[in-house]
């Protein structure tokens, strides 16, 4: 009885509280069940990118910003130039950590593309100097910029992809039958092509296919109760806050994971595996479960899971019925 009266009086607060910004401050001072949590995951990563001067996720923030420069129309002759040499000896540091290769590729190519073409100020000239110490000028097979018409011509036709799409449906009941990790590392490698903020990337793929494991894992997200004893790959995509200096890109993992799910998932579609997109809710006991169970750090953030599977034949699937594309466009 007492709770039902707390629940009403906590309605009729969060009424009044809606209709002024800083009485929702207020109300979820006094109420911090609802973003507790988000609250010291976005601040814990904020400090911990602000502290760790190996950051890889501003470096790629960085290569991307130049790179966004080297294509300017018209080119400035000067860009980069306030953060330049901290580019530079971050790429210094980074040679020296156990750190993704394939990014310090990029980034050597992008920052020799970029010394070649702008004029060197004084400290543009530093920095120069402090990249000609690190690099031998072997620039064969590096990145770089290029032009839109270079770019690689897909042979999918727009109904090619619609009817991939409209194969694509959420599968709840697998065949008893492993899933070969090959697969699944080919489609991560296509979820990698998704759009990315600054191609920072924030996320991680955590595959789950040891049966021990898995029962655990498949009992941690909510919806999937009814067939968490048939799932024989669990995928956790994890985003990374401590990719961000500031408050403000808090759902920017959110974004980019979502981004790199749907082509994850019909990567998966085209090579004969189904899957299923289960929500994440941020539940604190879960979460809490969760982190302890793949050993997350506290900016380290579950933004959805996925169940993958070769698809019961009998499996039955939802109509899922979508939406007008009149009811969801609006022009102007």
């Amino acid at each position: 009885m007492i709770k039902k009266i707390l629940k009403k009086i906590i309605y009729k607060l969060s009424i009044i509280a809606s209709k002024n910004r800083w009485l929702t401050v207020f109300y979820y001072t006094i109420n911090t069940k609802g973003f507790q949590h988000e609250q010291h995951n976005v601040l814990r990563g904020v400090i911990k990118n602000k502290t760790d001067k190996n950051n890889i996720a501003n470096f790629r923030r960085a290569i991307h910003r130049i790179e966004k420069g080297l294509i300017t129309q018209p080119l400035k002759p000067i860009f980069a130039e306030s953060y330049i040499l901290e580019t530079v000896l971050t790429y210094k540091r980074l040679l020296n950590d156990d750190c993704d290769k394939t990014t310090l590729l990029w980034g050597k190519g992008i920052l020799i593309q970029y010394f070649e073409i702008v004029e060197k100020t004084d400290i543009i000239t530093k920095a120069y100097s402090e990249f000609l110490k690190l690099i031998e000028f072997e620039t064969s097979n590096l990145p770089s910029t290029y032009f839109a018409n270079e770019r690689v011509r897909s042979k999918i036709t727009i109904d090619d992809f619609f009817e991939l799409n409209k194969q694509r449906r959420s599968i709840r009941y697998y065949q008893n039958k492993e899933v070969p990790r090959e697969i699944v590392e080919k489609a991560i490698k296509i979820a990698l092509q998704s759009p990315s903020a600054c191609n920072r990337q924030p996320f991680s793929f955590r595959v789950i296919d040891d049966p021990s494991m898995l029962r655990t894992a498949a009992s941690l997200p909510m919806g999937a109760t009814t067939f968490s004893d048939n799932i024989p790959m669990m995928v956790f995509i994890i985003g990374d806050l401590s990719s961000y200096f500031d408050e403000r890109d808090k759902h920017i993992i959110y974004i980019d994971a979502s981004l790199a799910a749907m082509n994850f998932i019909l990567a998966l579609e085209v090579q004969g595996l189904s899957s299923c997109i289960i929500n994440w809710s941020d539940i604190p006991k879960r979460n809490k479960r969760l982190k302890k169970f793949l050993k997350l750090e506290d900016w380290e953030q579950c933004v959805m899971s996925i169940s993958i599977g070769y698809a019961l034949p009998e499996c039955g699937v939802a109509s899922s019925m979508k939406k007008d594309v009149e009811t969801v466009t609006k022009y102007n």
